[in-house]
């Protein structure tokens, strides 16, 4: 089984993420020599997935002799900014999105996009996965998630969780535990990452929902609490952190990484992408660098990786219409 794991492994049928096969590929179409290949990341330099995508691209460059890959930043609008960029470039393999779950959540949750990914793009490989973390104060009275729940339902809608933005997967994953328990939270909306943590850390909320590369350092420091991280399993990376699914059967939320191409790239190019990706994933000095920030390599078959993307589309499509969600 690839690597993608359980959930791609039972979603069925392959996506239109993925072409029917036509035989074998021509070595030439394989052929990168002399390509420079843009990676577009959807986020600023410094975070999770700019670092993915950088770490990526440099082990390619080693690997593939007479090809360039490069990393361009094009923060804005959720990601939709670099996303929507990508699906209009030229189909030929020198173009390619360092995409994320937040790459499928960003149109639904802005009315005004017409983008698709599942139809407007190829998936090339996927590269990373990771829980969110739901994380306390430390002197927080509700130290598990069973507490936390049980506060919440006894004192309804006084139990503050800040997150890095409305519409984003922090947001909606706390949106989801509240239709799947009843327990109903104040839910605090910041600009990003940093902001929400320092609210938590000053006191002004009781809990955030963010991701254990951006918490990382505070909870070295003691600054704020583990309470439980939101995969359907304990995170190999934080291995005495409780799951969300401990507590609350079936509950799982993970946030992937991975290359996608404009749709109608050739075939061949990605096939061979998603090759040359997936020997770096297995190298030991990336596998340890990728846990280093609370993720774990992925790699596996296009097939899978396409699945994944139809099955979250289509997942967080019915979350975002039942509760409303709308992007800052």
């Amino acid at each position: 089984m690839h690597r993608i794991g359980r959930r791609a492994a039972l979603l069925g049928g392959v996506a239109p993420l993925i072409p029917p096969s036509g035989g074998p590929r021509p070595a030439a179409a394989q052929d990168l020599s002399g390509r420079q290949i843009r990676v577009v990341v959807g986020f600023a330099p410094g975070g999770a997935n700019d670092i993915m995508a950088r770490l990526i691209a440099g082990k390619l460059n080693e690997r593939l002799q007479g090809v360039s890959f490069t990393v361009d930043n094009r923060p804005g609008a959720a990601t939709l900014v670099a996303a929507e960029h990508v699906a209009r470039a030229a189909p030929d393999g020198t173009t390619l999105l360092y995409a994320s779950l937040s790459t499928l959540i960003a149109p639904l949750v802005n009315r005004g996009s017409t983008l698709d990914p599942p139809r407007d793009f190829a998936a090339v490989a996927m590269a990373q996965s990771s829980p969110l973390l739901l994380v306390s104060r430390p002197d927080f009275p509700a130290r598990t998630l069973a507490q936390v729940i049980a506060l919440a339902k006894e004192r309804p809608g006084r139990v503050t969780v800040s997150h890095p933005g409305s519409g984003g997967i922090n947001h909606l994953s706390m949106a989801m535990l509240t239709r799947q328990t009843g327990a109903e939270f104040t839910l605090v909306p910041y600009n990003g990452n940093s902001p929400s943590l320092t609210a938590l850390v000053r006191g002004d909320v009781d809990l955030a929902s963010d991701s254990p590369f951006a918490a990382r350092s505070l909870l070295d420091q003691g600054a704020i609490r583990a309470v439980a991280t939101t995969g359907a399993q304990r995170s190999p990376v934080m291995p005495d952190v409780p799951a969300f699914a401990e507590t609350v059967p079936g509950y799982e939320v993970m946030f992937w990484g991975g290359l996608l191409a404009p749709r109608g790239t050739p075939e061949p190019i990605l096939d061979r992408l998603n090759r040359e990706v997936d020997a770096v994933l297995r190298l030991p000095d990336v596998a340890e660098r990728v846990r280093s920030f609370g993720a774990e390599p992925m790699g596996g078959g296009r097939a899978d990786y396409a699945r994944l993307i139809a099955a979250d589309w289509a997942r967080w499509g019915a979350v975002v219409r039942e509760t409303g969600a709308r992007g800052d």
